[in-house]
Parts: C-alpha cells; sequence; structure tokens
C-alpha cells in the first residue's frame, strides 16, 4: 500500500521510494531510492541498495560488510554537518553498533527520525538520548503496553543462573540470539561472567569486525568460532534459525534459552515450544520508553512507523498529536524482532530470513 500523505507544511514528505526529507535531500531507511538515503543502523531490514547512504563510520563499515561496498557519507555522532539546506546530527540509538536517530536542523524547524532505537544502555554503544524537535518520526515496534520489560540487570542475573544450572547438569547451555547486535550484547555479557563461548559463524565474524572498529569483548571468558564436536562446557551463543539444525539438535545434552522481546507475544507458548527460558532481551524500546520518547521530545507533529497502528491512537488518547504512516511496500521486510503475528505464521521467529541480522 502507498504511504499516506504528511500535510503540506510538514517537514516529511511520503515518497514512492519511502519517508523524504526535502530540506536535507535524503530518504530515511529507504531499501533503493535515487539520491542519497540515511541508513540508521546495519540491519538487513534497513541496509540500502542506494548508490549513496549517509550513516556513521560504524555503520558504513557493518554496511559495506553485509551487504557490499556504497558511496558512504559518514557523520560521526553528535557532529553538526551541513547537508542540503539543513544540519544533520546523528545521536547514538543504542540499538546495535553504529545505530542513529537523524536530527535534521532547518529553517523550518527540527525533525527527528528515530530508526530502531532503545534507551536502556548497550554495552556497545554510547548512551542515547531523546532529542527535543517539531516534529518526530518513531518506530514503534513494541507499542503495546503489554511490552514493558523488566530491568536488564534483572533479565541478566536470569541468564547467569540458566548457564549456571545447564552447566551443573552437564548439559550444554545454548543461548539464541541475532547475528548483528543481540549476538554481541548476549557476547559481552557472558564472557563477563566469565563463561566461555563458542559462536555461531555469522555471529563471530561480527565480532571480528566490532574488534577491528574498537570494541572488543573484555572477558574474562573467551570465545571462539564453533567447531563439530568441541563445545564443551562452553556456552554455544547461536542464530534461532539453528535451534533444530545438528548443530544444536545434536548436542548430548542441552538447554536452551531464546532473548527476544516476543516474550510478551500472547502466541509466546506456541511460538517457543522446545525452548526451555525465554528473555525479553531487546535491542528496541519498549513500550514506556516509546510513550516517554513522545512526551519528551515535545513534538507538535508525532508519526510512528514500523509497528502497531494502535500505538498512534494511544498516543492521541494521552493528548499527544500522533499519526501512524502506513507501511510502504519495501517495509515488509526482515526485522529481527518484526511482530510474529503480523503477515506471517506463528512459527516466526524460527524463520531463516530473521537470522540476517
Amino acid at each position: 500500500m502507498p504511504l499516506e500523505p504528511t500535510p503540506t507544511d510538514s517537514l516529511l514528505q511520503a515518497t514512492p521510494h519511502g519517508l523524504f526529507v526535502p530540506a536535507a535531500q535524503l530518504y530515511l531507511d529507504a531499501r533503493w531510492a535515487p539520491g542519497s538515503v540515511f541508513v540508521s543502523h546495519a540491519h538487513a531490514d534497513h541496509c540500502s541498495r542506494a548508490e549513496r547512504i549517509v550513516c556513521t563510520p560504524e555503520t558504513a563499515t557493518l554496511h559495506t560488510a553485509r551487504r557490499g561496498p556504497r558511496d558512504a557519507f559518514v557523520i560521526p555522532y553528535d557532529t553538526p554537518t551541513r547537508v542540503g539546506e539543513a544540519d544533520v546530527v546523528l545521536h547514538s540509538a543504542a540499538h546495535c553498533l553504529g545505530a542513529a536517530m537523524i536530527e535534521v536542523r532547518t529553517d523550518r524547524g527540527t525533525l527527528v527520525y528515530t530508526g530502531d532505537y532503545k534507551l536502556r544502555p548497550n554495552p556497545l554503544t554510547p548512551p542515547s538520548h531523546i532529542p527535543r524537535c517539531d516534529e518526530l518520526v518513531m518506530e514503534c515496534t513494541f507499542g503495546e503496553p503489554r511490552y514493558a520489560f523488566p530491568p536488564d540487570e534483572l533479565l541478566l542475573h536470569q541468564l547467569h543462573d540458566f548457564v549456571e544450572a545447564a552447566l551443573r547438569e552437564d548439559s550444554t547451555p545454548v543461548v539464541l540470539a541475532y547475528a548483528l547486535g543481540k549476538g554481541q550484547e548476549a557476547l559481552h555479557h557472558l564472557t563477563g561472567f566469565g563463561y566461555d563461548v563458542v559462536l555461531h559463524g555469522a555471529i563471530a565474524n561480527l565480532c571480528r569486525l566490532h574488534v577491528e572498529l574498537g570494541h572488543p569483548f573484555p572477558g574474562p571468558g573467551i570465545w571462539m568460532s564453533y567447531k563439530r564436536g568441541e563445545v564443551g562446557r562452553r556456552v554455544l551463543l547461536t542464530t534461532p534459525s539453528t535451534r533444530k539444525t545438528a548443530m544444536v539438535q545434536g548436542l548430548p545434552k542441552k538447554r536452551i534459552c531464546y532473548l527476544t522481546g516476543w516474550a510478551y507475544h500472547p502466541g509466546a507458548h506456541n511460538i517457543y515450544k522446545g525452548i526451555d527460558l525465554v528473555l525479553p532481551l531487546s535491542d528496541h524500546a519498549d513500550y514506556p520508553e516509546l510513550v516517554r520518547t513522545a512526551r519528551e521530545s515535545g513534538a507538535r507533529r508525532i508519526y510512528t512507523v514500523h509497528g502497531p497502528e494502535r500505538f498512534a491512537d494511544r498516543l492521541r488518547e494521552q493528548g499527544l498529536p500522533a499519526r501512524h504512516l502506513a507501511a510502504h511496500p519495501q517495509d515488509f521486510c526482515d526485522d529481527d524482532e518484526g511482530d510474529p503475528a503480523a503477515a506471517r505464521p506463528v512459527a516466526i521467529p524460527d524463520q531463516r530470513s530473521l537470522d540476517l541480522r
């Protein structure tokens, strides 16, 4: 379906290629567009085939590794840069390494596009904050009240207890996490607990790239790539699509933990059959963070994207000027935490396509 038009005096335009900011001549996370595209981060559903991308230096490197070289105009965090007829500033989104919100300052006001983000800390990124703006375009993946996540400290304590219990019974602790972002967060914490970790190749390759970019995993636990038959008394950190493969099923004894914000999905008991523990350790903002973002931005216009239309309704009920922008066809893509109830069978977390991130 086409994007609904935005008001004629808006700083944002809806086009056949996706959302466009005329003052900066930038499309926002467009899969392809005839000009420059701001790429908020290097997850598969946000990578672009455009000839020129605008992003952080870290995203440019990760984007090249995942999608091949592009002409990249890189802007470090918190560095005002002239782009078109606007001043652009990229702020940490705390979603994964290099992920950024974009702030576009124009003569007619300021627009902020969050991309995927969270306000909770990420050990691999600077902290995020909520920029003040006139118009806000915000992702709302978890835009339902049931998605109020416990503190990360509690979830990490549960992860530690899960590993300890598995090792006590001579089972291999298996942790399922997506290749970019959550995989590195999980590795940071697991090695920080002192565990040695064996990594699926896709996660390991991206971890090496993190190290090259100056973001090592200090341990004291060590990590290595998976080799068949050599897991031993280590944690196996792998992607969700491998859950039913020989890598996992061939283990003599195992306990499986899945890291996903969809732990609170109404169909979770069916989706995650065979999983011993599902922890809502997510790299997205939860519902309270989304509401806080909308309120503290001070925006006179709020556009919600990449989530339930009902979230905009709930914001309006709280007196906030929100409307939902219906998805463009190119936006139906491989989101690591795309709603498993949306246009896909209930077994969506097992789909190989999700592990592109």
